[in-house]
Order: C-alpha cells, then sequence, then structure tokens
C-alpha cells in the first residue's frame, strides 16, 4: 500500500491522528480494560533498534526546526524542548513509549493541530467513516458528557431499530466513551472544543463497518432506560465514493439535499471530498431559484482545498481574495474563481465543534467577505495547512507548513469560527424532534427573506 496518499485522507480530511487510531493503546503495548469485551485492538510491537528510534527522532525534530511555517514556534524553545526530550529517549526500551511517551508528546508541546507522528500499526489502519461500505444510519455528539443521537437518517438500520434523536448511546461494539478516551491519542489544540470533538469522534467511526456485519448498540432511551439491540450495517445512503488511488478503497462522503420551509436549501455535506463536488455543485444550481441556502457543515472534519474554493466560488462568483497562507518563507494568497451564475441567495453556514479544517477556512472566509451568516457552535480551530513524510520505519509523520488566515487576516488555528448566532444542541429538544442550531437558522432567513 502506499501510505502517503492513504495518510493525507486521514490526517487531513479527519481529526488527525485521534481519528486515526482510536484503538491502540497511547501508553502501553497492551489493550486496555474495556468495561465490556470490544473486538482486538492493535498493539505497537517493539520493533526498532535504539539507534532506530534515534534517527526518526532526529527527523522529526529536525523537519520541524525546518519547515514549521513560524520560525519562532510562538515563543516556544524548540531547541530545549528537543533536548528535553531526547534525555527521555534514552530510557526507551518499547517503541509504544517511544510513539506515545516521548515523540508525540514533544510534538504537541507546539500545541497545534495537524501535526503528529504515527507508528505502522496506525499509519496503517482505513478509517471507517471514510472507507467503510456500510453505516448504521445516526450520528452522535457530545451533550453532558454523553454520546447523545443528534440525527437518525430514514430507512436506515437505526431508524428501523427505532433510535431517535435525544437517545443516549452507552456502548457501541462494547466501546464506550471513557474507553475510547482511555486510548485515544489526544490531539493539540487544548481548547474546550477540540477536547469535546475528540470525545465524541472516536464514536462516530463506531457507527461505520463493512456492510452486513453485525454490531451490538447500546443505549439510553427517551425515559432514560437501558436498552440494546443488534444493528447491521447498511449501503451507505447518501454517500457519494470515489477512487483515491488503485490501492485504497473508494473514499466515501455523505451530501444531502432538500428544500425546507419558505422555499428555502439544505446542502449537508460530511466532508469536501472530490467525490462529493459534482452533485455540491448541482444541488447548488438546482437551487438557483431558492430565496436562502443552508449549508450543513456540522462534524464536516475537513478535505481538499480544490473542493471547498469551487464551490465558495459556486456562492460568491467573483474572484475575491479567499485565503492567506502564512509560510515560513512568505505570504500566500488564494483566490476564488469566476462563476458566471452564481448563486445571489441569502447563505447561512452550520458549523459545531467538529467542523474542522477545510470547513473552518470555508465558513470563516465567508463570513469575512459577508456572504454567509454563521449559526451554531464555536469550530475547534484545528486548521492549518500540511505535509506529510514517510518515516524509515513505514510510520508517518505529519507537521503544519502553513497558516490559514482569511482575508482579512484572521488566524484559524485555535480560535476557530465564532458564529454570528451562537446555538448550542439540547437533548431535551431533540428528543422532541427539534434541531435548536438548524431551528435557529430557519429562523434567521426567514427574517430576512420577509424583510
Amino acid at each position: 500500500m502506499q501510505l502517503k496518499k492513504f495518510a493525507v485522507t486521514i490526517c487531513a480530511i479527519l481529526l488527525l491522528a485521534a481519528a486515526c487510531g482510536p484503538r491502540s493503546s497511547p501508553t502501553s503495548t497492551l489493550p486496555p480494560t474495556p468495561t465490556r469485551v470490544p473486538k482486538s485492538t492493535p498493539v505497537i510491537e517493539t520493533r526498532l533498534t535504539a539507534a532506530e528510534r534515534s534517527a526518526i527522532f532526529g527527523t522529526v525534530w529536525q523537519t520541524v526546526n525546518d519547515k514549521y511555517f513560524d520560525p519562532t514556534f510562538g515563543g516556544k524553545d524548540w531547541q530545549a524542548i528537543g533536548n528535553e526530550y531526547r534525555q527521555k529517549l534514552a530510557t526507551v526500551r518499547e517503541d509504544a513509549t517511544f510513539w506515545f511517551k516521548v515523540l508525540n508528546p514533544m510534538l504537541f508541546k507546539l500545541g497545534v493541530s495537524h501535526i503528529a507522528a504515527l507508528p505502522p500499526e496506525l499509519a496503517n489502519e482505513l478509517d471507517r467513516m471514510t472507507f467503510a461500505t456500510g453505516s448504521l444510519g445516526f450520528d452522535v455528539r457530545l451533550i453532558d458528557e454523553k454520546a447523545v443521537v443528534t440525527q437518525v437518517f430514514k430507512g436506515s438500520p437505526a431508524d428501523k431499530a427505532g433510535l431517535r434523536p435525544g437517545f443516549v448511546i452507552t456502548a457501541v461494539d462494547g466501546w464506550t466513551l471513557s474507553d475510547i478516551a482511555a486510548i485515544n491519542l489526544q490531539t493539540p489544540p487544548n481548547n474546550e472544543r477540540n477536547r469535546r470533538g475528540n470525545a465524541i469522534q472516536g464514536m462516530r467511526g463506531y457507527l461505520y463497518d463493512e456492510t452486513g456485519k453485525e454490531v451490538i448498540v447500546e443505549y439510553m432511551d427517551a425515559n432514560d432506560q437501558p436498552q440494546s439491540i443488534t444493528m447491521q450495517f447498511a449501503p451507505r445512503s447518501g454517500s457519494t465514493c470515489a477512487e483515491l488511488e488503485p490501492s485504497l478503497p473508494p473514499a466515501c462522503a455523505e451530501i444531502e439535499v432538500k428544500r425546507l420551509a419558505d422555499g428555502i436549501g439544505y446542502l449537508r455535506l460530511s466532508g469536501f471530498l472530490a467525490s462529493v463536488l459534482d452533485s455540491a455543485l448541482q444541488a447548488i444550481n438546482d437551487l438557483n431559484d431558492a430565496p436562502a441556502l443552508i449549508i450543513d457543515l456540522r462534524g464536516n472534519p475537513g478535505g481538499t482545498f480544490p473542493v471547498r474554493k469551487a464551490i465558495a466560488s459556486q456562492l460568491v462568483g467573483e474572484p475575491k481574495l479567499f485565503m492567506r497562507y502564512q509560510h515560513r518563507d512568505g505570504l500566500e494568497e488564494a483566490y476564488l474563481d469566476y462563476v458566471p451564475n452564481a448563486y445571489q441567495g441569502k447563505v447561512v453556514i452550520l458549523v459545531d465543534e467538529l467542523s474542522a479544517s477545510s470547513s473552518e477556512e470555508f465558513a470563516g472566509s465567508l463570513q469575512v467577505l459577508g456572504r454567509a451568516t454563521i449559526v451554531g457552535s464555536q469550530t475547534p480551530g484545528r486548521c492549518l495547512t500540511m505535509n506529510i513524510v514517510s518515516l524509515p520505519n513505514s510510520g508517518l509523520f505529519v507537521y503544519p507548513y502553513g497558516q490559514s488566515q482569511t482575508p482579512d487576516g484572521r488566524v484559524l488555528e485555535n480560535n476557530g469560527v465564532v458564529p454570528d448566532i451562537t446555538v448550542a444542541l439540547d437533548r431535551g429538544k431533540l428528543l422532541q424532534g427539534i434541531d435548536t442550531q438548524l431551528e435557529a437558522a430557519i429562523k434567521y432567513l426567514a427574517g430576512q427573506i420577509n424583510k
């Protein structure tokens, strides 16, 4: 398998490292003791010699030293940080300790996203949210530290099993939130929004797997009574998939298009993947007569620059400045394309603590350009451009070489996108079938349309 493109897919499009390996222990070579009996977890075996570990450490430190986007390292002493962890390296005897107690903690001292070093056991794991053929057909968010169902797709296994928004998922395939947290690689930035995103993203991954496979879902119903049901993964409804490269299965993302009250258009994208671009552009074209358009990016962890740029161009229509990228050697500017029949109606973008990377660039830029009103929860601020390096032992190293800035110079990393209208999800409202964030968007647009 060619790992480079694969890693770009996993670590740029999804939650970096946290989504890459939620089933490997960061503290030892032994899997954790879960509250139930989940599937087996990959073990980080000790294969490297002390000299090989030292060489990898040197490669990683020097690459950051030479190519990290900020030569001041945010005011941190990178040389001193390297010396500190080089001393720790001298006592290492196991590969798991090397990766998760030395190398990544050193990198995380910089406090930024899109940076991690992954051992081969994680670098070779396919992310199920992107590559799995099947889905259970529902989504979850962290509400009051619980995994609350926020969406159930019509006709899905979850719908047929009777799951409803507002139910609390207590375990999937034997994994609870606490189990996943115990083995998850928590990545910066170190803010509460990113913590919440990391906390729920691991469980979201268990909602996808091979079509036909069965899984036990345990949950609390509307009356907080414990329930358990066996569900079978079904083909992903609403997904479009496309090949990234011959050695990988097709990468998939969901797209949902509909019309709401007052003719308002609605477009939901689960990722800015090439597989959804044509459908998204066609959807915007089909909704050209809609007085307003809601673009739902909640849970969208990002994607690729050409996709987000093309969709933004379809909403703006003019070659305006889209993003600035601060590199070590200077500032790069990216402009939108001219589109003759761009959408002219009002635009609202829904975001939350899982709207990251490309989603933050897309929403943040259109907010600054005055083209869109942002509704929902502040995004995590996980927004940098990255490079990837293949390590000698088949591991992978990802590091940021550019800082994303909106057209007016706002830095999105750590800060995220602050909504114009801040609205949180509420379990009680979800149990009543009310999506408070979507309702707020509709209410706002209704007022704008009727002016």
